[in-house]
């Protein structure tokens, strides 16, 4: 073999599924097209194996575009969504003239939103994908994708107040009340229209409540007048709360220990 054809059979080698060997591609078309039909097989594992062989002609070729965008949409219906978010990325900066970039960019959300994991787990990828929500929404406010962005942000901002939350509740049962307080103002602070914001600020009554009885008692005072101002925002911006009724018992257990702590005197004063 001669060192010319050797290299022309190096040039473009794509697998082209279990068993079947490789296979060599003497043009873009060829793989691409080759990744098209795969498409439409339902193998999208193997198309995305196509449409890389087409990129690898080069990304200046007239087929490029049309083959980025092909392969991340092939890897994200192969569920292998990281690799189809990563490749939308690079269609929307290699293509920045392209027509389609903003279809591109709202599949990129889709697929980060895919990665998402269950809100005890690590939530990089669920802030990834509410960063390319906010992007796309101030780059496209007008899109039709605009109601199902917004959806997905909704969806995904719950997760991260659930897991706020949760850690609350977590300090809460091993007696870290002070961070337990945090945590839960963390939630209304950070997710205000969360559905856990008034059962996070009816937590940081709790905890705030628990935190002063155990304190000494020249930090009593202080800290049962900070549970009676939670309780006093929680009655203001949830006044329909179900909350409120557990909270008014805090309540009356954070105004006796007030009293008692010489709270009235210094009121009077």
């Amino acid at each position: 073999m001669t060192f010319r054809s050797g290299l022309l059979a190096l040039v473009v080698v794509a697998v082209s599924g279990c068993g079947a060997g490789p296979t060599t591609f003497g043009t873009a078309q060829e793989a691409y097209d080759s990744g098209v039909e795969a498409v439409s097989e339902g193998k999208h594992g193997l198309a995305a194996e196509r449409f890389r062989a087409a990129l690898d002609f080069g990304r200046t070729s007239e087929l490029a575009d049309d083959a980025q965008l092909a392969l991340a949409r092939a890897y994200a219906a192969d569920g292998q969504h990281l690799l189809a978010g990563s490749e939308f990325t690079r269609f929307i900066e290699f293509y920045r003239t392209d027509p389609r970039i903003e279809q591109a960019a709202f599949e990129r959300i889709q697929a980060y939103a895919e990665l998402s994991p269950r809100f005890e787990l690590d939530q990089t990828d669920t802030r990834q994908a509410l960063s390319y929500i906010r992007i796309y929404l101030q780059q496209y406010p007008s899109s039709p994708n605009v109601p199902a962005a917004e959806a997905l942000a909704a969806t995904l901002r719950e997760k991260l107040a659930r897991k706020l939350y949760e850690a609350g509740r977590l300090y809460e049962r091993r007696e870290y009340y002070e961070a337990a307080v945090i945590a839960f103002r963390d939630v209304l602070d950070e997710y205000p229209s969360s559905e856990y914001a008034d059962d996070a600020l009816l937590g940081a009554v709790r905890a705030q409540v628990t935190y002063a009885a155990g304190s000494i008692p020249d930090r009593q005072q202080t800290r049962y007048r900070a549970a009676l101002d939670l309780y006093d925002q929680l009655t203001t911006l949830f006044p329909q709360s179900p909350t409120l009724g557990p909270a008014q018992v805090l309540y009356d257990r954070a105004y006796a220990g007030w009293r008692a702590s010489g709270g009235a005197e210094t009121a009077a004063e």
